[in-house]
């Protein structure tokens, strides 16, 4: 997996995370900055104190809800932006969380709301650098933006107890960062593991289902999707068809020229046929030595005889030189179509496909032949 891809799967966890996480934050700030307002009657005491702070969560509420719409209804957001946009949003909530209580700190006039915020503001700070640790600006920041200025007030009043509350909320920013980045670590180290390991699951059922040498699927991989499209095909009433390839005289090629011509023209030969089917459900598998099968769902005995011809000429259009040599490839096709149901034998498809490929071999090679000859 490439790095960028590696990067961008990280990014778009993360933000998907941290999007989660944040969601309480934003409605307890509203709820608590309610309650407060309410319940002191900041609206007739402190109108503007009320009202800048009440403007202020309004408007980081608002960001928040237009993120998390932009997030969850656009089709192909822009990651890195939205991250961006988020870390932003909620770094100034807490400059402004750490500025109010500042404020109240330092006015006397707000003396009633002094002990209420010397309780929520470090607790903020502790919720939310240990939440949203999954970003380091937010678990570095955020903490400093609450209670740098609320620290700062502590120590400007000067008194006894503002000076207790200053060093202990010292104390509890250290104690905050280092929470935060173990959780941060675990985090990141969580979802990189988790990762690696969907990348290695889906490498080693890649290389099940994948032969080495030409890249297309292996047997293994072809009976299975058989099985599955011969079910689908029966419930649907429609055609399958399945078409059998041979590489013309290969083992005395193999023998003449060596084993890494041989497996040269293998993967020349694979590739050729693989060009000839585009839809997602056909297959085109190896199916032993010089031996290829082709899946074609839904395809009536028309549609296998034109891929089975085109298939034909691709590999027999192929050259290669060895030693000044211009060496050519032919091989033979056969292909059987049926309509199946659930009480047919499935593998008989694969028999007439196999009849038909040593018909055509045994009736001078280089052709195609149908089982369902009378029908093409």
């Amino acid at each position: 997996m490439p790095l960028h891809s590696y990067h961008d799967q990280l990014q778009t966890l993360a933000l998907t995370d941290l999007t989660t996480r944040a969601k309480s934050g934003i409605l307890t700030y509203l709820c608590i900055w309610i309650i407060l307002a309410f319940s002191y009657d900041l609206l007739t005491k402190f109108p503007a104190f009320f009202l800048i702070n009440t403007l202020m969560v309004l408007c980081f509420c608002v960001l928040r809800i237009s993120h998390y719409i932009v997030l969850t209804r656009s089709k192909n957001p822009d990651i890195a932006f939205l991250y961006q946009w988020l870390i932003i949003t909620i770094l100034l909530a807490s400059a402004h969380w750490g500025a109010m209580s500042a404020w109240v700190i330092y006015d006397p006039r707000l003396i009633e709301l002094r002990h209420i915020i010397l309780v929520i503001t470090p607790a903020f700070a502790i919720g939310g650098a240990c939440t949203l640790s999954i970003s380091s600006e937010i678990r570095t920041l955020y903490p400093l933006l609450m209670c740098i200025p609320f620290i700062g007030a502590l120590f400007y009043t000067g008194d006894t107890e503002s000076l207790v509350f200053a060093f202990m909320t010292t104390i509890c920013l250290i104690y905050i960062f280092s929470s935060s980045k173990a959780t941060h670590n675990d985090y990141w180290a969580a979802i990189t593991n988790h990762l690696v390991a969907e990348e290695r699951a889906e490498l080693m059922e890649q290389l099940s289902t994948t032969d080495p040498l030409t890249q297309l699927k292996n047997r293994m991989h072809f009976d299975k999707e058989y099985n599955k499209e011969w079910r689908r095909c029966s419930r649907m009433n429609c055609p399958i068809s399945v078409i059998m390839i041979d590489l013309d005289h290969f083992k005395q090629l193999n023998d003449k020229f060596g084993h890494v011509f041989g497996d040269e023209c293998l993967k020349k030969a694979a590739h050729a046929i693989q060009n000839e089917v585009s839809r997602p459900a056909d297959c085109v598998a190896r199916y032993g030595g010089e031996e290829f099968i082709v899946l074609l769902p839904n395809t009536n005995p028309k549609g296998a005889y034109n891929i089975g011809k085109r298939m034909l000429k691709a590999v027999s259009d192929l050259r290669f030189e060895v030693d000044g040599e211009i060496i050519k490839m032919t091989c033979s096709v056969g292909g059987a179509t049926t309509t199946p149901n659930f009480e047919k034998d499935r593998s008989n498809l694969i028999k007439d496909a196999d009849s038909a490929l040593y018909y055509a071999k045994e009736h001078g090679r280089n052709q195609f032949y149908s089982a369902n000859q009378t029908d093409s």
